[in-house]
């Protein structure tokens, strides 16, 4: 009688749901998915003028650096980005970047960034191997390195991702 009631246990689980594999997250919204990240007094916001672009034809995305902080806060001109996409099967991939650990920044390739303000750093996504029309959900990312000069503080370093941002990858014209 134990063995049936421990199988009727292990079978009324299964039901429930327990044990079941994860499905495949597809992507499935145009525009933006989330909401726009933070780290320590900055948010990194990913928009596009275009929500669809044909395969094979660049994305031009920006990536707007907002100081959400009460305080000015130093970070590079330039800082080094990273994107990675979801495709509409489910796949992942990206590109990378050579993460530094630290750097000696200098002044003229940084800027000082008021509470409340942001850049706008423009950023192209190649699609000329991308093969899977449909929703592609696109993640930007700045890696800042541990800044070793002294003379610009505080200066932001660490890793910083965007919101989600979903776009209409239409197949390719001939």
């Amino acid at each position: 009688m134990k063995w049936v009631v421990s199988v009727l246990a292990v079978l009324s689980m299964a039901a429930a749901g327990c044990g079941t594999v994860k499905e495949t997250y597809h992507p499935g919204t145009i525009g933006p998915v989330s909401e726009a990240q933070g780290c320590e007094g900055l948010t990194l916001k990913l928009t596009t003028a275009h929500d669809s672009v044909a395969l094979g034809k660049p994305i031009a995305f920006n990536v707007a650096v907002c100081n959400t902080s009460d305080h000015a806060i130093w970070i590079p001109k330039q800082p080094q980005q990273a994107f990675f996409w979801t495709y509409p099967n489910g796949r992942h991939d990206c590109y990378i970047i050579d993460r530094e650990q630290a750097r000696f920044f200098q002044k003229n390739e940084s800027q000082l960034l008021n509470p409340g303000s942001e850049i706008v750093l423009p950023s192209v996504v190649e699609t000329s191997y991308f093969n899977h029309p449909g929703i592609t959900e696109f993640l930007a990312e700045i890696d800042v390195a541990k800044n070793t000069n002294p003379e610009l503080t505080p200066f932001w370093s660490g890793r910083l991702l965007s919101n989600s941002y979903g776009l209409q990858l239409l197949p390719a014209k001939h």
